[in-house]
């Protein structure tokens, strides 16, 4: 009985140790979104320049910083903004930035393993072709 009774023990403290909720854990470096981009249409040059080729490009790096980058074409135009983002196991996306000495975050959803969907206030996710991201 003796023998049973450290091996039961130990494989107790293991499978307690491993199990726990993970709902909202934050993903580490190997999350799916490091050293991707993402593209969209980008609806205010669309307005102003016209054309049909304006994009916005997101791409996300290792330490957890994301950059987009406005785009005509293939040809990248100017930096729109940066910032950090924080991907939950529940695929849900978190985009933090400063504008105008003010803190702003974002929150998008991976809708499947191609799309990034916008998440409104009230979370629902927008489906508009200028709301979300399309994996490149």
């Amino acid at each position: 009985m003796k023998k049973l009774l450290f091996p039961l023990l130990t494989f107790i403290v293991i499978a307690f140790t491993h199990c726990g909720s993970s709902e909202n854990s934050v993903f580490q470096e190997d999350d799916i979104l490091v050293e991707t981009s993402w593209l969209r249409k980008d609806m205010d040059s669309e307005i102003i320049y016209g054309g049909g080729d304006n994009y916005l490009r997101i791409t996300f790096s290792k330490d957890n910083v994301y950059e987009i980058v406005q785009m005509k074409d293939k040809r990248v135009t100017g930096l729109k903004e940066t910032g950090s983002y924080m991907l939950t196991d529940n695929k849900d996306l978190v985009l933090t930035t400063t504008k105008n000495e003010q803190k702003l975050s974002l929150r998008y959803v991976l809708v499947n393993d191609r799309t990034l969907g916008r998440v409104t206030e009230k979370g629902e996710v927008l489906s508009n072709a200028y709301e979300g991201y399309i994996k490149q």
